[in-house]
């Protein structure tokens, strides 16, 4: 009688084929979990130089139409301190109004910049509010209302140059110094947080020349 001989794998074998599928899979998911990484911090670079293009065109040309009121400039800067972090913030008279109710662009604004925390606790938010001027000596800063120009905001400040090309931290027109002045030259800096490192935000500069402004 001829005895069959039954063929199959060894337990070494199987081993090594599952180990094998594992080195593989592996690969596998390292690959695609590395694709979604970048993936996902490119469109957050995307989103924040988005916002830092939106948030620079638009300060520059509210900067660009400042204009006089009974022939004085009116701009007026000041630090504040959120969460012992220390935004500056700025208001100015400008021509660049904009009135998102009725599509009426014309008018005299008193338009503020200022900085509020983050609800979603990712850095800070830029709001900007533009209200149409009436006339008022004193114009009263309300944090409130307004429309968001960008968030994951880290840092936010201006260096105002005079006629005179010197360096000013801070410009109050309402001041002895400066009286009915604005400055020839605003340089903004924006900083937003990054992620993967606190240490090295995304920075900005720009710099926004006033011609109607000097002595």
């Amino acid at each position: 009688m001829i005895k069959s001989r039954q063929n199959g794998f060894t337990l070494i074998e199987i081993l090594i084929a599952i180990l094998i599928l594992g080195t593989v899979l592996t690969t596998v998911y390292a690959a695609y979990t590395g694709t979604l990484r970048i993936v996902k911090d490119t469109g957050y670079e995307d989103d924040i130089y988005s916002m830092a293009r939106v948030t620079m065109k638009r300060m520059t040309e509210d900067l660009e139409s400042i204009c006089k009121y009974k022939e004085s400039f009116k701009i007026i800067s000041e630090k504040r301190a959120i969460n012992e972090k220390e935004f500056t913030e700025i208001s100015f008279l400008s021509s660049a109004h904009l009135n998102f109710t009725d599509g009426n662009s014309s008018g005299l604004a008193f338009i503020n910049y200022f900085v509020v925390e983050d609800s979603e606790k990712e850095g800070y938010v830029l709001v900007r509010k533009d209200v149409l001027y009436k006339g008022e000596e004193d114009e009263e800063i309300e944090r409130s209302g307004g429309f968001i120009l960008c968030n994951k905001l880290q840092s936010l400040k201006y260096i105002f140059f005079d006629s005179k090309g010197e360096e000013h931290e801070t410009w109050d027109s309402d001041s002895e110094a400066q009286k009915g002045k604005a400055p020839a030259l605003v340089s903004i800096h924006l900083e937003f947080t990054n992620p993967d490192d606190e240490n090295m935000p995304y920075r900005f500069m720009t710099k926004v020349f006033l011609p109607v402004a000097g002595d």
